[in-house]
């Protein structure tokens, strides 16, 4: 991942996510799909934001030393993976950053827990964040190959 990819996708999803909370869940067509929502009821933009995860994640009780790689995330059951969405619902968004080498996706929450995502898959999109009712506005995705993409609103300073 370039360095600038890295720091427009980090402003981005810093603009966007900080001081909103996990709001709702939704369940993809199969067991490898999970859908956040994140709101901000301060309405920094007037959309709530989806979090689409196709890829392994886990939330950890604090800050801590993150896989390099899909295989090094724990494989939640469907019932763990909603354990930990429920113990982190309405918690804010505090902090957000990308991994160094992958765009893994590192959240953290108001009560120190941080939600990890893997970035890192050689042919597939692993996560994008995205405003819900998908305006095009705002996207951003971690790419295959360690590569992330960002679409942000026109006017939207990057750099």
């Amino acid at each position: 991942m370039k360095t600038e990819e890295q720091f427009s996708a980090e402003k981005v999803l810093k603009y966007l996510l900080i001081g909103s909370q996990v709001d709702g869940v939704k369940f993809g067509s199969d067991s490898g799909t999970t859908i956040l929502n994140f709101s901000n009821y301060s309405c920094k933009e007037e959309s709530d934001f989806v979090l689409s995860i196709e890829t392994t994640w886990n939330l950890y009780p604090k800050p801590t030393d993150y896989p390099s790689c899909e295989e090094e995330v724990p494989n939640l059951t469907e019932k763990e993976q909603f354990q930990h969405i429920w113990s982190m619902r309405r918690e804010k968004v505090v902090k957000v950053e990308l991994g160094n080498q992958s765009p893994h996706l590192i959240i953290h929450l108001e009560s120190n827990k941080v939600l990890f995502v893997n970035g890192h898959d050689p042919n597939y999109e692993c996560w994008q964040l995205e405003e819900e009712w998908m305006s095009g506005d705002w996207l951003v995705v971690a790419a295959p190959g360690d590569e992330v993409a960002v679409w942000c609103l026109d006017g939207f300073e990057v750099f």
